[in-house]
């Protein structure tokens, strides 16, 4: 999806990523008193102890980590799309909790809820090229410095408002904004990368020819014989690499055992499978993708 078309669908699921994270905190995180870190987090400290709108307090500390941004990651197009995400959110989340009630009393299904609600959020406004703003400003120029994961970047920095939450709220809310953290930033993993269910699995073993063939008739997986050659003896190894659902993992295990007890097995989740058996490819060569997919921004 390129040109205006392209830009305008950006722009629209910029919106629905800036709303949603306005639904988690009118709804479960700010009457709960979660601090899900950040300058968002931050303002729901302030607004405790001081009424200030959350929204306000969210754009006003927004304005000079904006002027960061712009400097140091995306230029004149992530910071203006970071400034349409965060006005969103700042004149939305005050009124939206204003019109509607919480939707539970107990803080862990608020800090569960809202935590993964601001996490698909977040992800969301990622993968349009653009942030929420405040510390996830701060946590891209971490991921791009590190090459931490977007989430465990975010993890890192949100963490050090959650230390001040512990000094406002005390220790017990401090602990449940830990688990939305960690919660909101295994969301924002999933929301930009996926969840798949597909394992591909690596089998080095003389008797790579018997293991494919069983492989092959009893589990109904395509395998591929590839020739690998040891670091340190330099002799040759053939290599079993198949891909397969994540329901079948013990059942290859229980095989691999059987033929070959001495075998190595590698086994690790795949992102993205193509091919015959799987999604398909588009005619022309590229991938058609799927809702969630151009929801996410890949490709």
């Amino acid at each position: 999806m390129t040109g205006t078309r392209g830009i305008v669908w950006d722009y629209v699921v910029l919106l629905a990523g800036s709303l949603l994270l306005s639904v988690a905190y009118a709804l479960f995180l700010v009457p709960a008193n979660i601090s899900n870190g950040g300058v968002s987090g931050l303002a729901v400290v302030l607004h405790y102890l001081f009424g200030l709108p959350t929204g306000l307090l969210v754009f006003a500390f927004n304005v000079p980590l904006l002027i960061i941004g712009y400097v140091f990651l995306g230029g004149l197009r992530f910071t203006v799309r970071t400034l349409v995400s965060v006005a969103v959110f700042s004149l939305t989340v005050d009124p939206l909790g204003r019109i509607t009630k919480p939707v539970t009393h107990d803080a862990f299904l608020a800090t569960l809820y809202g935590g993964v609600i601001s996490g698909i959020a977040v992800g969301l406004v990622f993968g349009r090229g653009a942030s929420t703003g405040g510390t996830t400003i701060v946590s891209r120029l971490l991921k791009n410095v590190t090459g931490l994961s977007a989430g465990i970047a975010q993890l890192s920095v949100d963490a050090v408002v959650v230390g001040f939450t512990g000094l406002v709220f005390g220790p017990q809310l401090a602990l449940y904004s830990l688990i939305s953290l960690f919660v909101s930033g295994k969301a924002i993993d999933w929301t930009l990368e996926g969840f798949s269910g597909e394992r591909v699995a690596l089998i080095v073993s003389p008797q790579a020819v018997i293991i494919s063939t069983r492989v092959t008739h009893e589990l109904g997986r395509g395998v591929t014989i590839l020739q690998g050659r040891g670091g340190y003896t330099g002799a040759e190894r053939p290599v079993v690499m198949c891909v397969l659902d994540r329901a079948q993992e013990p059942m290859l295990r229980a095989l691999v055992q059987t033929v070959d007890p001495a075998a190595f097995l590698v086994v690790t989740a795949a992102t993205t499978v193509l091919g015959e058996g799987f999604e398909p490819l588009a005619a022309n060569g590229g991938r058609q993708k799927s809702f969630l997919e151009r929801l996410r921004g890949n490709g």
